[in-house]
Order: C-alpha cells, then structure tokens, then sequence
C-alpha cells in the first residue's frame, strides 16, 4: 500500500489569537503546580498542564451533569471524543496558573469545552476537548434544560 502521509495524518490549526485572552472565558478558577508536576528542565511537563485542563473541565462537568462522577447515581456518562492540546509557552515552578473555561460549540449529543492556562496574563496552554453524553445504548441527546444551561457558557 502506497499511500502520502499527508493524507493520513490530519493537521490542527493553530488557535484563533482571541483565544489568548482572559476575557473570553467566562469561568475561571485557579490551580496550584505541584513541585512534583517539574521534570528535569525546571518547567511543568505537559502531562501536568493537561491534567490542569483536565481538572478545569471536570469541575464544571460536575456542576453541569450533577452526579455525572458517580458511578451509582448517574443515567448517563460523559466520554471524551477528541482532546486537543497547544502548549504554547514554557512554565516554571512554583506558579500559581490561572484557568478559563468556555464552551466552543454544542451539538445534539455532544459539547466542546474549551479551556485555557494563564499564567499572569500570558496564555500558556488551550486545550479542546469533545465530549459525548451517552447513555446504555450509546451517544444520547442533551437535555434541553442542560442545552441552555451550557449555552450560558459559550465563549464571550
């Protein structure tokens, strides 16, 4: 099999430069790097700053999808689809990093949550991920009430 690797492997574009901005997330919070999260360089390693996302994304799950982390008490599940990841600039520790949180897009049975590191001003990382409401048989529609809920978070 002959094929061109270009039309195997997709590229992803680089961020909209509005996506470097504070202002656009309308959920913040904050996350504390652990000395731990270093490697050898002195800079955060990039599987401590996707877990930053991580954290930012599941925290506002939760307040969305009550019970959705509950195993016992959930109907449904949420599941990532795609996560995709820029890592925009190094990150020394100790730092204190600022975290946004928007919502890209919503669809009939899935979302996209948005987020972004800053550290001072600086946008440090963006991170996009998919994710898919699935019931017993598979991906299943959002509520409506949830639909709008999320649409209070869209991107400013």
């Amino acid at each position: 099999m002959n094929t061109d690797n270009a039309t195997l492997v997709g590229d992803v574009a680089r961020p909209h430069p509005a996506r470097l901005s504070k202002a656009l997330y309308p959920v913040t919070g904050l996350a504390i790097a652990r000395y731990g999260d270093m490697d050898a360089n002195g800079h955060l390693n990039n599987l401590a700053l996707e877990a930053l996302h991580e954290s930012a994304r599941a925290e506002f799950n939760a307040r969305i999808f009550p019970g959705i982390y509950q195993p016992e008490a959930r109907t449904v599940r949420l599941v990532t689809a795609t996560n995709v990841v820029h890592f925009l600039s190094e990150v020394h520790w100790p730092v204190t990093i600022h975290t946004g949180l928007g919502i890209g897009r919503i669809g009939r049975t899935s979302f996209v949550s948005s987020t972004a590191l800053f550290v001072g001003e600086n946008c440090v990382g963006l991170c996009d991920t998919v994710l898919v409401l699935l019931g017993d048989d598979g991906p299943t529609p959002i509520p409506e009430q949830t639909r709008e809920q999320l649409g209070t978070y869209l991107f400013r």
